[in-house]
């Protein structure tokens, strides 16, 4: 099972890519998901468009506040400060300011590594972006590593598409 989601945003490609890569954004998106983000860098720092970009993201957020989603068989693991490990590797920009990213996040706990490409492509007006995510999920727990990829691919999916709905209106404002 994989997951695939498509959102549009009213900013060009340029102006999400930098949005997605920004700290500040970041920040408020794992404030919105109740996390804290304990590592964050971006490689170049002040990336051009012809630059390939690095990010990297660690985030935790207490077990506790998300146990109760997560199904019976699973919640014995959502004890403590559960870590999230995000890296991006981003393409640079093509001609019409295009950019693709492959996604890994890694939740070391449930011993799940979920991937994704993330496409950004100007709408046909150039008004906007298409933002288009699909990936897949996998756990390593014998005897539960499907059950938990299947139930968390779809809300990967959803967050994903949630982040880039917040990162919309956060462009908005800044």
């Amino acid at each position: 099972m994989a997951f695939q989601e498509s959102t549009t945003v009213s900013h060009p490609p340029q102006q999400v890519f930098e949005g997605m890569i920004s700290r500040d954004f970041q920040e408020h998106v794992s404030n919105e998901f109740n996390a804290s983000i304990d590592q964050f860098m971006v490689t170049p720092p002040q990336p051009a468009a012809s630059d390939t970009v690095n990010v990297t993201i660690h985030r935790g957020l207490d077990g506790s506040q998300i146990a109760d989603r997560l199904p019976s068989a699973v919640q014995r693991f959502a004890k403590g400060r559960v870590q999230i490990e995000q890296t991006e590797a981003w393409s640079a920009a093509s001609a019409d300011g295009s950019r693709n990213a492959n996604v890994t996040i890694k939740v070391p706990l449930a011993k799940a590594t979920g991937t994704a490409t993330i496409k950004l492509t100007p709408t046909d007006d150039n008004t906007g972006t298409v933002v288009d995510v699909a990936g897949s999920v996998e756990s390593k727990i014998p005897f539960m590593g499907s059950k938990i990829a299947q139930m968390a691919e779809p809300q990967v999916g959803k967050m994903l598409t949630e982040m880039t709905s917040k990162l919309d209106a956060w462009l908005k404002q800044h």
